[in-house]
């Protein structure tokens, strides 16, 4: 009897804080002590910014939707609504700065995980096409494995990503037949 191939993603939740988790067969991987997925307490520099969590240089300090605002000095809409419309310099550097340490988590995990990617979140529904590409240049840039466009995607449910996820685990339970 053949077996069924391992179906697996990385998710990249872009929310005020950081979040991540390894999907497998469509359930949450979540580890022996169940902190798996915990991708925004990974240390990219240990003498960059405070984290929450009380240590420097998280991906929490470079990649959540916070750091970004943090950075453009205003709230998402505004920044991306001028980043748009203005191409106003400094800010386009704010946006390609964030991206870039984004294309580096990415690629870090996939060398681990490899799977496709999954961006989704709060910040989601600002990545455009030229963002998606930029992106994919950049984990491809320094990478020893090529990333193909079809593994790099965008989650379209933004904000309520995690509501979604929660509701589907008890929708499926509820359907489910009892078996007795």
């Amino acid at each position: 009897m053949e077996s069924s191939p391992v179906r697996q993603c990385i998710n990249f939740l872009l929310n005020p804080n950081l979040g991540g988790a390894i999907i497998t067969n469509h359930k949450v991987h979540q580890g022996k002590h169940m902190h798996s997925g915990l991708f925004e307490h990974i240390c990219i520099d240990p003498n960059g910014p405070d984290c929450y969590c009380g240590h420097r240089g998280c991906l929490e300090t470079y990649c959540s939707a916070n750091a970004l605002k943090a950075a453009a000095g205003m709230p998402i809409k505004d920044f991306s609504r001028f980043c748009i419309t203005t191409q106003t310099p400094t800010l386009l550097r704010i946006w390609r700065d964030y991206l870039d340490h984004l294309a580096f988590a990415i690629r870090n995990l996939n060398l681990v995980i490899d799977s496709p990617v999954i961006i989704s979140g709060y910040l989601a529904p600002y990545f455009r096409n030229a963002d998606m590409q930029y992106l994919l240049e950049k984990i491809n840039e320094q990478s020893l494995f090529h990333m193909e466009e079809d593994q790099l995607l965008v989650g379209n449910h933004g904000q309520y990503t995690p509501a979604i996820g929660a509701a589907l685990y008890y929708l499926k339970e509820f359907l489910s037949p009892v078996i007795s």
